[in-house]
């Protein structure tokens, strides 16, 4: 068995290498390929070093209190995830993600569209 690689990143720099797996899905390496899968495993370990709350709290910023209403979810491969909320259309994305989704199903791209500003998207990467 080998040992776990411990990596020393703060929030900055966890938002940096999810960047720069976005950059790299969109140059079309596979979800499978060493690269994402060494990203993925810094951030898994960084979200067991802080928490998901603290996680999801630090990588969502100001977004994280927004609704789910104005919220998209998408998975590694572009897909847009769907939910039924069942009422639960007013609940913060963070809340939502962490209480229905979990640290092992996070979605990889979470875009928000708010009513006043309909032709702005905000996107954050977990």
């Amino acid at each position: 068995m080998q040992p776990k690689t411990s990596f020393r990143f703060g929030a900055k720099e966890i938002r940096d290498i999810l960047k720069s797996k976005a950059h790299c899905l969109q140059a079309g390496f596979p979800p499978d390929h060493v690269l994402i899968k060494t990203f993925n495993e810094i951030r898994d370990g960084y979200i067991s070093e802080v928490g998901l709350p603290t996680y999801l709290s630090q990588m969502l910023g100001p977004l994280a209190t927004v609704e789910m209403r104005y919220c998209a979810l998408y998975n590694e491969d572009g897909r847009r995830l769907e939910f039924h909320l069942n009422g639960r259309h007013n609940q913060s994305v963070q809340r939502f993600i962490a209480d229905y989704l979990g640290a092992g199903e996070l979605p990889f791209k979470v875009e928000v569209c708010r009513e006043a500003n309909p032709d702005r998207v905000e996107v954050r990467y977990l």
